[in-house]
């Protein structure tokens, strides 16, 4: 072994990799089968059988290229399950590569999926470190791109994650790591004319695992209850399985499209349009309303909730969340300044953009560098918040407030638009350029900031990226979606939606905050009549409509509103390239596997979820478990399960981001018999309006109750 160990370190040192091997070998006393579910998990070494660190030390060796790399002694500061863990820590000076090891008898370990252990990471940096394998005097370990699974302490939720050549844990990591056998190859410093050799289960000699100190000084860490998972009667289980499944209690489940009105995503129309719309042409579970701040607020720091109350009534009347934007300036409607302010003295400007003063009202432009503005502003977005955060019957609420519609520009007058350059008369214009109707940069920034303060719960979406709120709990819309979307490489504008996200660094928002929008309505009808769905006909402003799908892969947004296929007849293929737009919106989750186990007293469950779409969903709303008796009663439980934490699946890295959710509990509350078991996502608008859309899981055992059958048990 000491030999193979230089070799390997001479290899790594010359190739700059740098690793630390702890070679955990058993023997056959440290083998013990996990009371609670000795069908499925083997442990092999918990360090509860060791007493003093003479007893860790003699069984386990330590190998430095130094001599003195490493210490390593049992621990009780932080464990697992028991009493004891084992705690290494570097030595100065410094080594490049430290192992700990100790050698066993052949053991065979083919009826199990893979290797699991507990890693607490004592530093304020993240760790690297490899886990390897030794098998016929060959070690088998990580290279290249694998995947291994992690669950932290406190979660229930295993999450799958790609690395290269060596795992890696987050500063401060406390929990559980699982590998399955399939990510085990032969460590090329073994090979280097190319390796061939597969893992022999059948002749496991012992473990190795560790981290190179120089790259890790500061990190002690600390391993417990390693043992093997998925046990099992001679099956391929995935990375994902939890420890105590096996073919019998493991259950195979089905896709299919989920449907398009799912909670919080898809296409959307106007609340107003309720009575004119085509029924049935367009599922939806969202309707999008505008209301002006003077219908709310009629003196500093009072306020008439009637109307934004009766609004949000009314979409949820129909079982559909609200989704709104308040405005001062809506052109060609009435102006939505509060009076009072005008009274105050607030300078407004006239202008005829946008049709403005035409039959609908005539609005004004406000100075929304006015203190007692920007004061009324602040005072109303708290106590928006104070009042709405978290409301269940409300989706997202769109910032607002600034700019024509709240939509956070007002071009023509922006500053920089040469009167020479516009098709008309500028409305004020200063050395032959507009001048700018925006707030200065400081005001814009703290709006957003009180919408940020203001709201934990409800998510806040902003017009246009930028440096004031890409760090900040906000989302955002594109309102002029698959037509100003594309970046210039794309065929696109630096100054199109995605062209910001890129300036301002932002592409990967979407992770956490949502995206949304609006398609124009020039757009929103004959897009559909070409696949992929683009509008290519008349041009607008010079232009063709983009690609819809190569928008939503950018933008992985989740709800548009486009009123037209609403109010608009659609036939055929156009109609089915229509629902198919909507559908693909946000996310859709797929349980291909659940698992139920009962032991013990205990009542184990757990379902590996998918992600299949483009975006999470953005609210941790309760996932309740249930089982069902052939009677049809049902027993209910919550769970501490988020199913927003779910990504879709990286396809440029392939790296899947599916997960693992685990539940359990005593049995003491079913009697004897036969029960399936159910799983559900609540939507909150239920505990208010029964009628509130369901949450489904793309599957084919997805229950029009809004239950997911995921398997069967018999107690």
């Amino acid at each position: 072994m000491e030999v193979n160990m230089k070799q390997k370190t001479k290899f790594v040192q010359y190739f700059f990799v740098l690793v630390l091997i702890t070679t955990l070998a058993v023997t056959p006393t440290n083998l013990k089968a996990d009371a609670a579910s000795s069908e499925t998990i083997t442990m092999i070494d918990d360090f509860e059988n060791y007493t003093s660190d003479d007893q860790i030390k003699s069984a386990y060796e330590l190998w430095s290229s130094d001599g003195n790399g490493a210490d390593w002694s049992l621990s009780q500061e932080h464990t697992n399950d028991g009493d004891n863990s084992m705690q290494i820590v570097p030595n100065e000076p410094l080594d490049s590569w430290v192992s700990v090891s100790h050698n066993s008898s052949f053991r065979d370990w083919t009826n199990s999926a893979g290797i699991s252990f507990w890693i607490h990471n004592d530093a304020d940096e993240p760790f690297e470190f490899n886990f390897d394998i030794k098998s016929e005097s060959k070690a088998f370990g990580q290279e290249g791109t694998f995947t291994a699974s992690l669950k932290e302490d406190g979660s229930s939720l295993w999450e799958e994650k790609s690395f290269e050549s060596m795992l890696t844990v987050p500063a401060d990591f406390t929990g559980h790591i699982r590998i399955a056998w399939n990510q085990f190859t032969e460590k090329a410093w073994q090979c280097p004319q190319g390796c061939d050799n597969d893992l022999d289960l059948t002749l496991v000699e012992g473990f190795e695992f560790g981290y190179n100190p120089q790259e890790n000084s500061t990190n002690e860490i600390f391993i417990d209850s390693i043992s093997l998972w998925g046990v099992s009667e001679d099956t391929e289980l995935g990375t994902l399985a939890p420890e105590w499944a096996t073919p019998s209690n493991t259950f195979n489940l089905n896709y299919t499209a989920a449907p398009i009105d799912n909670p919080l995503k898809g296409f959307l129309p106007f609340s107003e349009s309720a009575e004119w719309r085509i029924d049935n042409q367009m599922p939806y579970s969202m309707e999008y309303f505008y209301i002006p701040l003077n219908e709310i607020m009629t003196n500093f720091n009072e306020f008439d909730w009637s109307k934004l109350e009766s609004n949000i009534d009314d979409v949820a009347s129909r079982g559909n969340q609200a989704i709104f934007r308040v405005y001062l300036d809506y052109p060609n409607r009435s102006s939505g300044i509060p009076q009072f302010l005008l009274d105050l003295g607030l300078e407004t400007k006239d202008y005829s953009y946008n049709s403005n003063g035409g039959p609908e009202g005539t609005s004004v432009s406000p100075d929304y560098d006015d203190e007692n503005l920007n004061t009324a502003l602040h005072q109303f977005i708290e106590a928006l918040g104070d009042r709405y955060d978290g409301d269940p019957r409300i989706g997202f609420i769109q910032a607002g407030l600034v700019g024509f519609w709240g939509e956070w520009h007002t071009y023509p007058q922006d500053g920089s638009t040469p009167a020479g350059d516009w098709d008309g008369e500028l409305a004020e214009q200063e050395d032959g350029r507009a001048t700018d109707w925006m707030p200065n940069l400081a005001n814009q920034a703290a709006i957003v900031q009180e919408f940020d303060d203001s709201f934990d719960e409800t998510k806040i979406l902003a017009r246009y990226p930028s440096e004031f709120n890409r760090d900040l709990n906000i989302g955002y819309h594109d309102d002029s979606f698959a037509f100003q979307t594309l970046p210039a490489s794309l065929g696109g504008e630096d100054w199109h939606f995605v062209g910001r996200l890129q300036d301002n660094q932002v592409m990967d928002k979407w992770k956490v905050e949502p995206i949304g929008g609006e398609m124009r309505p020039e757009i929103q009808i004959d897009m559909w009549d070409n696949d992929p769905p683009q509008y290519i006909g008349e041009p607008i402003e010079g232009a063709q409509g983009e690609d819809y799908y190569k928008s939503l892969e950018l933008t992985h947004a989740s709800w548009l509103k486009i009123q037209e296929v609403f109010q608009t007849s659609l036939e055929g293929e156009a109609l089915e390239r229509a629902r198919e737009g909507s559908r693909s919106l946000g996310y859709e989750y797929f349980v291909p596997t659940g698992y139920v186990h009962a032991a013990n007293g205990r009542l184990q469950a757990a379902i590996e979820i998918q992600n299949t779409s483009v975006a999470p969903f953005y609210y941790d709303w309760k996932v309740e478990i249930a089982a069902r008796d052939k009677n049809g009663n049902i027993k209910e439980w919550a769970t501490d399960w988020d199913v927003s934490n779910v990504l879709p699946d990286d396809e440029e890295t392939e790296d899947n981001k599916g997960a693992l959710l685990e539940w359990s509990t005593d049995t003491s509350e079913l009697s004897e018999g036969s029960y399936d078991m159910l799983v559900r996502v609540v939507n909150p608008l239920s505990e208010i309006n029964s009628n509130a859309k369901k949450f489904h899981f793309a599957n084919e055992e997805q229950e029009d109750n809004r239950w997911l059958k995921i398997g069967e048990i018999e107690l």
